[in-house]
Order: C-alpha cells, then structure tokens, then sequence
C-alpha cells in the first residue's frame, strides 16, 4: 500500500507576509518600483506568469464545488443502448472524432450498438475502440469513439501519483435515482431505479492509494458517496484534473471480498477499509487500452495547494493519514515504501 510521509512541504506560496507598503509608497522609493516593474514582467514573458495566479483549491469550498462542477458537466457524457448504462467522460478530441473513457462493466450491462449523450443534450453513435484483449481483461475501462462537429471540451488529465490520504477529491456522473416506494421498502432492484440526466458531484477525500492493484485495476479508495451510475465517471482532484475513472461504491451488495490482480487476499484490516470506500482505476491505466490515447504527463507537485490548508483541514488529514498508517500496522507491512506526496 501506498502511504504518506511526514509533510515536509515548506510553503512557497507568493503570499509571504512581508510589509512593503513603506518602500514602494515612499516617494523617495522610486528605484525599487522599476526594479519590481522589471521583475514582473520577467516573470511573465518567460513564461511563469501562471505561478501568480490564484489556484482552484485556494478558493472557499462552496466556490470550489461549484468550479469543480463547471468543468465535469463540460467532459462529463451519458453512456446509453436502449436504457441509461453509466457514465463516462471526453478525455481527449482530434478533429471531429472524440474519444471516451467508461467501464467495461457499464457497457456490459448492455449490448451495442452504444450511444453518447454529450453536455447539450446531442447522442451519437459510441464505437468501442479498446484493442489489447490481454489489457481488457487486466482492467475496468473501456474507449469509445464517436464523430461529432460540435467543439466539445475535453478532460484536462492530472496524475494519480501524487495523490496522499486525506486529499480532497471529486467523484462526477449520473446516479440512479431511487423511487419513493424503493425508498420506503428500504430495497433497491434496478425496477425500482429510473436514470437522471443532471449530473451530480459527489466531494470527499481520498481515504488509501494501493501500492499493488485489486482486481480489475482498482486502486484509489474515497469516502465519495457514489452511487450507482456514475460508474465511468471522472475523479477530480482541486484542480480540477481527471486522476482516475469511478468505477465501484462503498458497501457493495455483494459479500465477495476484494482481491489483489495476482489473486492473493487482502489482510481483514485492509479490506474493512476497502468496503467502506468508494473505488477508482488510476487515470493512468487508460493510456494501455489503445494507441489513440496520449500518454499522461508527468506528475508537478503544487506544494501551495497543501500550504493553504486551513488548520482544521490539515487535523482531519492527519487523523486519515494516521489511520491509514493503523491499517498498515496491523496488516504488518512496516516496510512498504512510502509515497512522495
């Protein structure tokens, strides 16, 4: 399993304290007001004027939500046949032909011919495009293809490798909603689910990161309260990037315990921890379903994003962090390495 160090994050945040109001009102300051002019504009002709500006997670999480939402309704697509299967998400366009990504589980649940519900309520015909049988098996992910002359937006892909316990993430797609009678008897069967076409953001934190891959890739943990349906949606991290693809919810119906790709078992432990959270495959497990796909870039760490974390935030991260490290002791795996977050 993957754990957290010791935060040893400094804060690099341009918001450092110093009072310069005297030296550059003074009237006889003249000199430092070229010198701070010239550096500026240094700054932003080669190009790093993006370091002053303000980032998504800084903002109030109301703000951010809402932000968040912007950018997931725009990627974020309706997977259907004749019903509603799941969702799924445009991860990248070249020309008129759009790709996606969902889970093969959602495609299972029906037969193709698929189509595509996009943003403004437009369908088009998905063609499944994953190549490699050996990788199909290997993982729960599935592209389509469709050809649309719409300009659509499509995902901005972030990096699973810096994920740490207790980070803010954000699970995006179309649940199922229960009818009031489902609700009454307290069991829910697919009669009694009808789909929804608004999209809904489900936001938590990132609860265990997996060194070795479950079954069908899974591999990310989150308190995120998914629901069903929003099955092949993206994960979010605060800046808005895809890290992975929604694929399973907390407390399955199934009593079927998880396993590691290699067949072996998880410690009791573990897999508590594992049933109480929702699952996700690493956005970098796409790139091996085809060709067309471009490869992730490398992970930047944004070491501000940790150092706004207001004082009651880096608590509830550090009592996740810590028990995490609990579970990591009592499946005695002391010497796993740990993550650089």
């Amino acid at each position: 399993m993957k754990w957290p160090p010791q935060q040893g994050y400094k804060n690099q945040d341009i918001k450092g304290k110093r009072d310069y109001n005297y030296s550059f009102f003074n009237p006889t300051s003249q000199v430092a007001k070229m010198i701070f002019c010239l550096i500026c504009t240094g700054v932003f002709l080669s190009g790093d004027g993006d370091r002053l500006k303000t980032p998504i997670a800084s903002v109030s999480p109301q703000s951010l939500a809402t932000k968040i939402t912007q950018i997931a309704s725009n990627i974020t697509v309706r997977i259907l046949n004749q019903d509603f299967l799941g969702s799924g998400f445009i991860v990248q366009h070249n020309n008129q032909e759009y790709l996606v990504v969902t889970n093969q589980h959602v495609l299972r649940a029906g037969e193709p011919p698929y189509t595509i519900e996009t943003v403004d309520g437009s369908t088009y015909r998905g063609e499944v495009i994953t190549e490699a049988n050996t990788v199909k098996d290997q993982y729960d992910l599935a592209v389509l293809r469709f050809k649309a002359d719409t300009d659509y937006q499509t995902a901005k892909i972030g990096s699973s490798l810096n994920l740490e316990v207790g980070e803010s993430v954000f699970a995006a797609g179309f649940p199922y909603q229960e009818s009031s009678s489902t609700k009454t008897a307290g069991v829910a069967t697919k009669s009694n689910l009808f789909p929804q076409k608004k999209l809904t953001l489900k936001s938590g934190r990132v609860a265990i990161v997996l060194n070795q891959a479950l079954d069908e890739g899974y591999q990310i943990g989150y308190t995120n309260d998914v629901k069903k349906g929003m099955s092949g949606g993206p994960l979010l991290n605060s800046q808005g990037e895809v890290i992975g693809v929604n694929g399973k919810h907390a407390f399955p119906l199934w009593e079927s315990p998880e396993i590691y790709q290699d067949g072996s078992e998880l410690c009791p432990a573990l897999q508590e921890l594992i049933n109480r959270s929702s699952l996700a495959i690493p956005i970098e497990k796409t790139v091996q379903l085809t060709t067309e796909l471009k490869p992730v870039k490398p992970p930047e760490v944004e070491a501000s994003l940790k150092s706004n974390r207001s004082e009651q935030e880096r608590q509830l991260v550090a009592k996740m962090q810590a028990q995490a490290k609990a579970t990591q002791l009592e499946c005695h795996e002391q010497n796993t390495p740990l993550l650089r977050f």
